[in-house]
């Protein structure tokens, strides 16, 4: 994927309380960045007894501020990963919008502790660096980044997928991933499915059950028979359904970057996404990705009349654009990004750290 770094280091990426964020989008940049390390020729250090050289931090569990002031004890640079802000954490959960203030605090806490602070748009940097948050270390940009070489168009997807969700072989599929909050879009999608009674919608992803809103249950309960929730599927099965959809509705209403359209994009499928201000800024409608703007009860008759203009070739195909955007921002180019940033951040190897893990 890339040049292996002169001088390899040990990356802590803790387990611990991280494994909880294993289906989010959290989860998914994680993974990405263990390969980007991987790929520079670095070692990835999940146990912060062991020796290493930088720890990178992604969650804002309570164990992470303990894992900050451990590295300083070791003199080791801390990286804090800022997936997280005030704005996106409202609509998750029950009592989410009432906490959001104190979440606010307790992440621009969490920043704070970092030597740099990693965050993977602009937008989102615009965000946490408000007066509010009270940053003063270097903010970096960096990508969450897309595999393109396993997210790819594949042409012959489109049947193998209507035979897995037991579909007509010519049914029309339109997919959306993520977790089932309302900030994802998740009530509008399951409206925009009831007036598009033609077309079959699948969602992929699921929060667990205790987490969800009571408009969202209802939702769920009350779907169209046309909407398919499979839940979570491994990358693999994810991949065909990108491939093997007609089109990737995305209707999130609040988004650090949004991993799942970096790999829509990378495998060429339609894209209907939101107009929200990180979308308008990065991918401006007709360029990247075909957008509808607006949140009320008008929303889905407007966002269904732009839907079926994109499933009848009334808009221009976008899909080449979005396959070389994707790959501006693959795992080999976040790699050396990131090794940039690890040299700004003073990341160095040391021979004690190499010598205290030498069998692990």
């Amino acid at each position: 994927m890339s040049r292996r770094a002169e001088a390899p280091v040990r990356v802590l990426m803790p387990r611990g309380l991280a494994a909880l964020a294993r289906e989010s989008g959290i989860g998914a940049a994680m993974r990405h960045q263990e390969k980007a390390v991987r790929a520079l020729g670095h070692q990835v250090v999940t146990n912060p007894l062991r020796g290493f050289d930088v720890v990178h931090l992604n969650t804002p569990f309570p164990d992470t501020p303990l894992l900050a002031r451990w590295a300083r004890l070791r003199r080791r640079p801390v990286l804090m990963w800022a997936h997280s802000t005030e704005e996106d954490f409202r609509d998750s959960f029950p009592g989410s919008n009432a906490l959001a203030p104190l979440f606010r605090r307790w992440i621009a806490h969490l920043y704070r502790l970092g030597d740099a602070v990693v965050t993977p748009s602009g937008y989102a940097k615009q965000l946490i660096s408000a007066p509010a948050y009270g940053i003063r270390t270097p903010i970096r940009v960096l990508s969450n980044g897309v595999d393109t070489s396993f997210f790819r168009p594949d042409p012959q997807a489109r049947p193998r997928l209507r035979a897995a969700l037991g579909l007509e072989a010519e049914a029309t599929v339109v997919l959306s991933v993520g977790m089932q909050l309302v900030r994802k879009g998740i009530l509008d999608w399951v409206e925009l499915a009831r007036r598009m009674p033609e077309v079959t919608f699948v969602w992929y992803g699921r929060t667990d059950p205790r987490l969800l809103t009571a408009e969202v249950e209802r939702a769920l309960a009350s779907a169209p028979p046309n909407a398919l929730f499979p839940g979570y599927v491994q990358a693999e099965q994810l991949r065909e359904a990108y491939c093997g959809a007609d089109a990737f509705c995305f209707l999130t209403k609040e988004e650090t970057e949004g991993i799942v359209l970096w790999e829509a994009l990378a495998c060429g499928v339609p894209t209907l996404v939101r107009g929200i201000p990180l979308y308008r800024e990065a991918m401006p409608d007709g360029v990247l990705t075909h957008q509808v703007s607006g949140d009320g009860p008008e929303f889905p008759a407007q966002a269904a009349a732009r839907l079926r203009e994109l499933l009848g070739g009334e808009l221009e195909d976008l899909t080449e654009a979005g396959r070389r955007a994707a790959e501006g921002v693959d795992l080999a180019e976040v790699a050396q990004a990131l090794q940039e940033i690890h040299t700004l951040a003073g990341v160095r190897a040391h021979a004690k750290a190499r010598s205290l893990t030498r069998a692990a």
